[in-house]
């Protein structure tokens, strides 16, 4: 699988592109968090077909452009079931908080992401992990040597928990769990790429989610 990052918005969120040379000139979109048209030329770049959009999580950095591309390439939106309600609502999604213009999505989601759920791409199958804490419905996706964190697991660091929504011990639990993964690569929602073998490591020296 080849993976492309984007780092899209105010906040710099990272916004993922997947390919797989099983399935040419098809992709999938995790995170859409801004900048619509930067996203939507690099499809036409690239000369890809969008199959679906996932989100991680509903805060408004990483959903800021799914009207945007939906509209533009008709691909499906894909949420995690227990953030739904993020999409609309400006105080969950953070937009009330840190902008001055209130985010309402208004593509419908044609799925609702729970535990264990399969999203089938080419050759690979990505899996939904719930992993609650920095939102209620937070979600990663593991793939073949790949875990796509959003802002539950950073490079040494995670998600806060101190807004809305936040909840620190269900966090705590939702990193214990991804930090007994095997060696896989880790792209998170923010900052630079790294590894579960890194961040064990890295947790295993006492550092703890704030």
């Amino acid at each position: 699988m080849d993976i492309q990052r984007l780092t899209l918005g105010p906040l710099a969120a990272n916004c993922w592109i997947l390919t797989d040379k099983t399935a040419p000139g098809h992709a999938l979109l995790i995170d859409p968090g801004g900048e619509a048209d930067k996203i939507l030329e690099t499809l036409k770049e690239r000369e890809l077909k969008l199959d679906a959009i996932l989100l991680t999580h509903g805060h408004f950095d990483h959903i800021a452009a799914v009207d945007e591309v939906a509209a533009a390439t008709g691909a499906p939106l894909y949420c995690p079931q227990k953030d739904k309600r993020a999409l609309s609502d400006p105080q969950s999604n953070l937009s009330s908080l840190f902008t001055r213009s209130p985010l309402y999505i208004e593509t419908v989601p044609a799925r609702l992401l729970k535990e264990w759920d399969v999203i089938p791409f080419g050759g690979e199958r990505l899996t939904v992990l719930e992993t609650p804490g920095h939102t209620p419905g937070s979600v990663c996706y593991m793939a073949d040597g790949a875990l796509f964190t959003g802002d539950t697991l950073f490079a040494q660091g995670c998600g806060r928990t101190d807004l809305p929504g936040g909840d620190k011990e269900a966090l705590e639990d939702s990193l214990s769990r991804l930090l007994k993964l095997g060696d896989v690569a880790v792209y998170p929602g923010h900052g630079e790429s790294t590894c579960i073998l890194d961040e064990r490591a890295y947790y295993e020296t006492g550092k703890t989610g704030s």
